[in-house]
């Protein structure tokens, strides 16, 4: 096998085994956290967004129906997001966070922020600039040889 192949993998490997809170916001299981991850894309490519599409965030998830319908359950439940159901189309149902899941967001959000600012400080503008160049570049290479 390739060596740098190797060290590719080796070194993806060690940025997944950093010790770091798993989850986005703490007490929620992989699907939950996996759903408010799709909303902060969502808001990051339309900062405007309040309602979120279930089919919207599952473009970003690719859980199965009943998989999201139960995950946004969950959430609900904790009182992190609520259902809405506009009066012009009742056949869509929007989820929204709460209060309460919109402050649980944020205050994780801006620890997130924070220590990137950190790495960013360390690696310097000109390597920050070069990582963000290549993790965009793999990101585009890693989807077009799921596709293959």
């Amino acid at each position: 096998m390739d060596d740098r192949i190797v060290k590719l993998f080796i070194a993806l490997g060690k940025l997944n085994n950093q010790p770091r809170s798993r989850a986005l916001i703490p007490g929620l299981n992989a699907s939950e956290a996996g759903v408010f991850w799709a909303m902060t894309q969502i808001v990051a490519e339309k900062p405007e967004t309040e309602l979120f599409g279930l089919s919207d965030l599952n473009s970003y998830l690719n859980f199965t129906r009943p998989n999201l319908s139960q995950t946004v359950n969950k959430l609900e439940d904790k009182g992190y997001v609520e259902r809405v159901v506009l009066k012009d189309d009742r056949r869509v149902t929007y989820i929204r966070l709460t209060e309460y899941g919109l402050s649980a967001v944020s205050e994780k959000s801006a620890k997130i922020m924070e220590r990137m600012k950190k790495i960013s400080q360390i690696l310097g503008e000109d390597d920050t600039d070069k990582l963000i160049e290549l993790v965009l570049r793999f990101a585009d290479a890693y989807e077009k040889t799921e596709t293959e």
